[in-house]
């Protein structure tokens, strides 16, 4: 049966705490599970949150078994247990109350306001400009960003694939911009955050004050835009702020997951507006600012790690910043269990048995999903017979990625895409080869890709799932 709902999930969930730091510790608790985790109890359901599917992957195989444990020992077994990731995780306490993390009242009255007040800009270690590590891959991001600290400029967009430092740079423009002047209202918020709010402001009925408190801003920094593509009714007053921050000569700072022209259900002028200034895209890290990256997390973390292990590590783990945190992390705990020092061979050993754990399988009709979504077709149009650019290109594309990511045989790709026979498959393999290794550029709407940049799109879309 389920637990007696005495003092509600609070209590079950502290309950919960109180017997894991008991069996694992007080230092193992807090730098896993008080730190990098978010731990709750709600409706029968006991939820472990992380900041990446690497580091919930690795804490569920560590801990899953002590876990289900414990809430055999305290409800019976009769409780759900999930493990998850969430890539905009903010670091909320793990006795911290419920009531600390609800939504706030938007009618605040200090000069630093955040989407949560579990989540301030300057909450996370490590969000400030003097620990963010620069290099190629996103030298165009922060000049970007140190114009606009010297006022040069008044909008900045910001976009790349997750975990590659936008945010870091957004909360540490926001902590700057208060030292420098802590005259200037300073508003720091994602997507989700402004809809709430409105949201919440439209059910009580205090539109004046939520306009009052959003529309009076100097700074306005907002993070996941692409949040906003296909609300419309958001958009409209997302506008009308914007055109008030305008109005008052004020500072514009976005980030996204793409470029602004393929919000393709956002309304062309936020569009024009998030495109009137400077428009950076953040590459994932080179292997030197890999290097660097790693460099800095062994000094942080204090590893007594081998430099050949960052090697190692660097090479490994090439997609984003955050799969370096999740990999370090786990050495670090490593090290403490065991007292040792970290060397290559225990670094292969345990990052590429929990890579192993964590590796996905890609399906055909997983390419087939992503490139029909980035296409605006339809399954039926990709295996349709039709000739024209708008279908054809697009299933060389999914053809090629599915040699490419699932390694099928020729023949069984092309009975997927429409009955083709193996020739065609190969066909549009060497034509796609082509076109990458000329560096040729591809048309989807209205921008143009280079099909290298539109390969490795479709690519973090199949691989993330």
């Amino acid at each position: 049966m389920q637990p007696e709902n005495h003092g509600g999930d609070l209590e079950h969930q502290l309950q919960f705490l109180q017997r894991l730091e008991a069996e694992l510790g007080t230092h193992k608790y807090q730098n896993w599970f008080a730190q990098k985790t978010r731990v709750t109890f709600s409706a029968g359901e006991l939820s472990f949150v992380c900041g990446s599917s690497y580091l919930a992957g690795w804490l569920q195989k560590q801990y899953s078994a002590l876990v289900r444990r414990l809430v055999s020992e305290l409800w019976g077994g009769h409780v759900r247990v999930n493990w998850s990731h969430d890539d905009q995780f903010a670091l909320v306490p793990a006795t911290a109350p419920p009531s600390a993390v609800a939504a706030p009242e938007v009618a605040r009255t200090s000069h630093e306001v955040s989407d949560s007040p579990a989540r301030p800009v300057n909450s996370r270690r490590g969000r400030e400009l003097q620990s963010f590590v620069s290099g190629p891959s996103n030298m165009l991001a922060w000049s970007g960003v140190q114009q606009l600290l010297r006022g040069n400029g008044h909008s900045l967009y910001l976009y790349s694939g997750v975990g590659n430092g936008k945010s870091h740079l957004l909360e540490a423009v926001a902590l700057q911009i208060r030292r420098d002047d802590s005259r200037k209202q300073v508003l720091a918020l994602s997507a989700e955050g402004f809809s709430n709010y409105f949201t919440q402001a439209l059910d009580s009925r205090t539109i004046s004050s939520f306009r009052q408190r959003f529309r009076n801003v100097d700074v306005l920094i907002v993070d996941d835009i692409d949040f906003l593509d296909g609300k419309k009714g958001i958009q409209e007053e997302f506008l009308n702020t914007l055109r008030k921050l305008e109005s008052r000569q004020g500072q514009l700072i976005v980030a996204g997951d793409r470029h602004p022209n393929l919000l393709t259900r956002t309304s062309p002028e936020i569009i024009s507006r998030l495109t009137s200034g400077l428009v950076c895209r953040i590459e994932s890290p080179d292997s030197t600012t890999r290097r660097q990256i790693l460099e800095c997390l062994r000094t942080s973390l204090g590893i007594d790690m081998a430099d050949e292990a960052l090697d190692f590590v660097a090479g490994r783990f090439r997609e984003n910043v955050r799969e370096l945190e999740g990999a370090m992390n786990t050495l670090q705990n490593w090290a403490l269990a065991s007292g040792r020092r970290v060397t290559p061979s225990v670094a292969r050993e345990a990052l590429v048995q929990l890579e192993r754990d964590c590796l996905r399988i890609v399906r055909l009709a997983d390419v087939e999903q992503a490139v029909c979504q980035t296409f605006g077709l339809t399954a039926e149009d990709l295996r349709s017979d039709k000739r024209t650019r708008t279908a054809t290109q697009p299933r060389m594309l999914a053809m090629y990625l599915a040699r490419r990511l699932t390694g099928t045989a020729y023949a069984e790709i092309g009975q997927f895409f429409g009955g083709r026979n193996h020739s065609t498959v190969v066909s549009a393999e060497r034509r796609i080869g082509e076109l990458v290794s000329t560096h040729s550029r591809v048309r989807i709407g209205a921008s143009e890709w280079t099909i290298e940049e539109l390969v490795e799109s479709l690519e973090r879309q199949i691989l993330v799932g």
